[in-house]
């Protein structure tokens, strides 16, 4: 049958795939032998994996012609075919690879998700990543040579040393829970190949600044390139209907927040207000954590008593203080979602410290606490990441070959899910409003920001100080966010109008089944086909619910 042949394709490519990308074998769950190896560092890798998935696309087809697939696996090749198309866009149109000097980045990713994910003895995890570690010189290498001839953007340079610098604290990190809790022998070596490891850091350190005073390029893609990369990723706006969009739900949210504010403090500003919300706050990062923890269990609670969605009993979720080596990109909080292979599927809900402790009452104030929450664990981010874990591995490509893809939907369902639920009365408290409409309104900015500096018509500082006046936030938060802007085109933009794109999804929805509309069933095909891009996503839910798509 052309469908066993479509999966004994699928199945004989993925092996090779991971042979070139051992890298994503880890971000999968599958460990070995993968977990001991570092890909190619240069553009081979990059070649060899193009080269891989444009065969397999063209037998895949071939196949397709012989007989009709499965709603899945239709999919499944177009999404191989999207992935394809964005790839050629960042090595060809935005030659992104050969632009973004961070080469420690992975490594780093890498090491957090070893050392932090409890899928094997500690003892055998600390043998991979002392086996990496000890490759890590030759990857770095082969990363350099990426860049000769090329114009380096001086802003990626310095966010690039910062990673560097940052990257022998959390090795010392991990030497020093290892102490006492693996054998003499795995201890010793790991301990050596730190010090390879670090070398081979300070080699990296040495080699960016050494460009860093004729690195002059410019990181923004121009507006005919972000269009289109817009159409490849299938979002349905030009950048001028993004900035329309955007500059409609400012207006919206800022009039919303007005009003909200009246009530908490009648004739106060906007400024006073958010004191006030803020003063309910922890008094220490390590109060905020242990919030956090309670929250993520109420809303889960939450979710099964009102028949919101299905939530897997099983799937555990830490909540840890963020390592030093990602806080130059993590101003607040994030999620890393278990992998589709692993035998329990355990999360980490990173927490950002403030650098200034001062602004411990601006990021993590209750009300603040409670939103991010629904945002980043249930039903946001960690939910979605356990249901889309149930589907065929071939939907969650594009996540580990073009991350960029499919953002819309994995962002725009967790911020769907923050109004969704204060809708149902989670929480649903003014002081929540207030907060939930402040984010909001950040991503909102975001949209602005983000078209604008991939167009290359504002600067950094431009969006910082923005930015910072319209959120009204932390100016080192909105710097860190900024800078990170700057090289994820498309990706800030993904937040808000991935939400819209799933409010307006369900409200066309519920006219096509009318009295037979179940919102749980559709929180869970939504959920369950999270990674795909939001034109896929719609195309898999139509299809599973037998409705025709409008227009």
């Amino acid at each position: 049958m052309a469908q066993d042949g479509f999966d004994a394709l699928s199945e004989e490519m993925f092996k090779r795939y991971l042979e070139i990308n051992p890298e994503n074998g880890t971000a999968f769950g599958l460990h070995e032998p993968y977990d001991h190896h570092l890909p190619h560092g240069g553009l081979k890798r990059i070649e060899d994996t193009m080269r891989l998935m444009e065969d397999w696309s063209r037998k895949a087809h071939e196949i397709a012609e012989s007989s009709e697939l499965s709603t899945e696996q239709r999919i499944s090749l177009r999404l191989l075919d999207q992935t394809i198309a964005l790839q050629r866009f960042v090595i060809d149109d935005y030659p992104f690879l050969k632009m973004w000097p961070d080469g420690l980045e992975l490594i780093g990713n890498l090491m957090f998700m070893m050392f932090s994910r409890d899928y094997a003895p500690l003892e055998e995890r600390i043998k991979a990543v002392t086996s990496r570690l000890k490759v890590l010189p030759r990857h770095l290498e082969q990363f350099r040579t990426r860049f000769e001839g090329t114009r380096m953007v001086k802003l990626w340079v310095e966010m690039s040393i910062e990673t560097c610098e940052q990257l022998p604290g959390f090795l010392a990190f991990i030497v020093a829970s290892s102490k006492d809790k693996v054998s003499d022998n795995v201890y010793e070596d790991l301990i050596g190949a730190v010090a390879v490891a670090e070398k081979a850091a300070n080699e990296q350190l040495g080699w960016l600044k050494a460009n860093l005073g004729t690195a002059d390029g410019a990181f923004s893609m121009g507006k005919e390139n972000l269009t289109r990369l817009l159409e490849l990723r299938g979002i349905p706006y030009t950048p001028e209907e993004l900035l329309d969009l955007a500059e409609g739900y400012l207006r919206e949210f800022k009039e919303e927040r007005r009003r909200v504010a009246s009530r908490i403090a009648p004739g106060k500003a906007i400024e006073e207000v958010a004191k006030i919300v803020q003063s309910n706050a922890p008094k220490v990062f390590e109060e905020a954590l242990e919030a956090t923890k309670k929250e993520i269990q109420t809303a889960k609670v939450f979710l099964v008593e009102n028949n919101i969605c299905t939530v897997d009993p099983d799937a555990k979720l830490e909540v840890v203080e963020t390592p030093d080596f990602l806080t130059p990109v993590l101003p607040f909080a994030a999620l890393y979602s278990p992998s589709k292979f692993d035998k329990e599927q355990v999360g980490q809900y990173v927490v950002t410290r403030p650098k200034n402790p001062a602004n411990l009452a601006v990021n993590l104030n209750y009300a603040t606490i409670i939103n991010t929450a629904v945002h980043e664990a249930y039903p946001g981010h960690f939910h979605q990441g356990v249901q889309t874990n149930k589907k065929h591995w071939m939907l969650q490509l594009t996540a580990a070959e073009a991350p960029i893809a499919g953002i819309e939907t994995i962002e725009g369902w967790a911020l769907y899910c923050e109004q969704m639920m204060f809708d149902h009365g989670y929480k649903a408290t003014d002081e929540g409003a207030f907060e939930m409409l402040n984010a909001a309104i950040w991503r909102a900015c975001r949209i602005v920001a983000d078209v604008k500096l991939a167009q290359g018509t504002a600067t950094v500082d431009e969006m910082v100080e923005w930015m910072t006046k319209e959120t009204g936030w932390a100016r080192d938060a909105m710097l860190v966010e900024v800078k990170r802007y700057s090289r994820t085109p498309s990706y800030a933009l993904s937040y808000l109008v991935g939400r819209h794109l799933i409010t307006e999804f369900r409200k066309e929805v519920e006219r096509k089944a009318g009295g037979d509309f179940e919102e749980s069933e559709f929180h869970d095909l939504v959920a369950s086909y999270g990674c795909l891009p939001f034109n896929l996503m719609r195309e898999a839910v139509l299809d599973h619910l037998g409705l025709q798509a409008e227009g």
